[in-house]
């Protein structure tokens, strides 16, 4: 499929452009070559495609923004996402120190390099590049928030503006003359509480720690072996899974010991029933007041309370008796 360019005054050639094939969403060429070899690694393969993509000047990229935005012009709109991908990576390159994997931040700024697309506007006087930059870091920032640390930083807005601008501001606050910048400077400074700051800071400024470092004390053993874990130990739920099977055989005995047919009525059709009748219900099959049904069901109650306690014992949890 081959793009043609929009007209702009003194438009220059781009051969590598014109030369595009296929989906512009991909850098893939019908000429040039990559000379990318089944062992070449992701980021390498990916940045070796975008060496082949010249950036454009400002003035075709604002023709192209113009034609998408007027015309719904996809095409234009994937030149000038596919024109920019070096931006992103230049970009992610900067916050490369805080995550290992630079293709995970490329992924993230391609996907702010889109939505600047979506919402750009070519005519207030803002150059794409300029406008694409925000929405870039805006991505990759709010990656590294919610990854780079096992506790979620950004679960407020004061806890979002402290992680992208803490350090800023206490800079800042130095240049005006504050060797330390306590909580409470930075506080007033950006606006925010001050057990915000505290709670972030305690997170920023601690050093890395590896899960799979040694515990101090703690021959052989992990950071992450010693850290709590909400999940329940084996232990736990074999004594869940036995009181359970406990429980079930004393509601089984108990159904079948019942003498009368109301109370077995009321017993297996409300009292343990998924979908329990009212009392209204029960009331209207047995020619009673629903009142005489709630009376019958307490007694019931209290002499399944007595035969679960000479079944299991009185330590016996019995909360769920208060539901029934």
């Amino acid at each position: 499929m081959t793009i043609t360019q929009p007209t702009v005054e003194e438009p220059r050639q781009t051969p590598v452009l014109a030369d595009l094939s296929g989906d512009l969403s991909l850098p893939m060429f019908s000429e040039g070559n990559l000379n990318i070899s089944p062992d070449t690694d992701a980021t390498s393969a990916y940045l070796m495609r975008l060496n082949y993509i010249e950036p454009l000047p400002a003035e075709e990229q604002q023709a192209l923004a113009e034609s998408y935005v007027n015309n719904d012009d996809q095409e234009a709109g994937k030149m000038l996402v596919l024109t920019n991908l070096r931006l992103v990576v230049k970009l992610a390159r900067e916050y490369s120190r805080r995550w290992s994997n630079l293709l995970d931040l490329i992924q993230e700024g391609n996907v702010g390099l889109a939505e600047a697309l979506k919402r750009y506007d070519p005519y207030r006087g803002v150059k794409f590049t300029s406008y694409a930059q925000y929405w870039i870091r805006a991505m990759i920032l709010n990656y590294l928030m919610n990854h780079v640390h096992p506790v979620k930083i950004g679960s407020s807005r004061a806890g979002r503006k402290l992680f992208y601008n803490l350090k800023k501001a206490r800079r800042a606050l130095i240049k005006q003359g504050h060797d330390k910048p306590t909580p409470a400077l930075v506080a007033e400074y950006l606006d925010v509480d001050e057990k915000e700051v505290v709670r972030v800071a305690a997170q920023l400024d601690a050093p890395p720690v590896r899960l799979d470092a040694e515990a101090p004390g703690y021959e052989s053993t992990t950071i992450g072996e010693r850290m709590e874990s909400d999940v329940a130990t084996p232990e736990e739920l074999a004594s869940d899974y036995d009181l359970a099977s406990r429980l079930q055989g004393a509601i089984d005995a108990f159904g079948e010991q019942i003498d009368t047919d109301r109370k077995r009525a009321i017993w297996f059709e409300r009292m343990i029933a998924e979908d329990p009748k009212t009392l209204v219900t029960l009331g209207g099959e047995w020619d009673v007041s629903k009142e005489r049904i709630r009376q019958v069901e307490v007694q019931i109650r209290e002499e399944f309370k007595s035969f679960l306690f000479d079944k299991l014992g009185r330590e016996i949890e019995v909360e769920f008796l208060e539901s029934m």
